[in-house]
């Protein structure tokens, strides 16, 4: 084989594996970045849940019933109560024994 031979399967040999390599690549972060904005879609829910219930959350005497409330209004999915936090959404509520909330939970 010649020197000339040998370089042009090289060059070659090397523009298919740099191709592949940028096809993996390019693959790679088109489903990293659906998963990303799939995260931020899911934080952007959490946050706009959040607000809708804010306003009745910041009075001094808020209840647990007029919360959840707040929350049937904003068209939340149906509340329950797991391992003494109730979910409705997104978002966990924690309330006292007297029915303040107490803290948002993750």
């Amino acid at each position: 084989m010649s020197k000339r031979t040998i370089t042009i399967v090289f060059l070659a040999a090397a523009l298919l594996g740099t191709n592949a390599w940028w096809l993996y690549r390019s693959i790679d972060f088109g489903i990293s970045h659906t998963y990303g904005m799939a995260e931020c879609e899911e934080h952007a829910q959490a946050l706009a849940q959040v607000k809708a219930i804010l306003p009745v959350v910041a009075g001094p005497d808020s209840t647990r019933e007029q919360i959840l409330a707040a929350a049937r209004l904003a068209n939340w999915p149906e509340p329950f109560e797991k391992d003494g936090v109730v979910r409705v959404g997104r978002v966990g509520l924690k309330f006292s024994a007297d029915g303040r909330l107490i803290a948002l939970v993750d």
